[in-house]
């Protein structure tokens, strides 16, 4: 079973302006540093603290209608990581941007989906999901 959070928005820009907002700083967190590739960092602050954690998979939209994805792991000191997935797609004149946060135990159980640490260490799923 997954324990999840759905969120949808409807804004009234283009697709290639509403990713530059979701992925800068202040959208999803007052200091945001992404690296939007596979694997990379991830890393946010707020005033609760810092969450870090790796990019999963980032394709920004195209002016080819092809929608924008972004999905990342993140964490917070001593919180159970959860995995963010945020689409971006051009709908009539808008965008709608839909947001996942999601702490699926089947994925972690069966495919092992490492999660990385502070300093490169990686973490299986059974010290993630324990």
């Amino acid at each position: 079973m997954d324990d999840q959070v759905q969120r949808e928005l409807w804004v009234d820009a283009s697709p290639r302006e509403v990713w530059a907002v979701v992925t800068g700083e202040g959208w999803l967190a007052p200091e945001t540093r992404l690296e939007l590739h596979p694997g990379g960092e991830a890393w946010f602050r707020d005033a609760d603290g810092v969450r870090t954690g790796w990019v999963e998979e980032a394709s920004a939209p195209t002016d080819g209608g092809r929608p924008g994805r972004l999905a990342f792991w993140w964490s917070g000191e001593d919180e159970v990581a959860t995995r963010v997935e945020i689409a971006v797609e051009a709908r009539g004149t808008g965008t709608r941007v839909r947001v996942v946060e999601a702490r699926p135990l089947e994925i972690l159980d069966l495919v092992g989906l490492p999660l990385r640490g502070a300093g490169g260490r990686t973490f299986g799923p059974a010290l993630v999901a324990a």
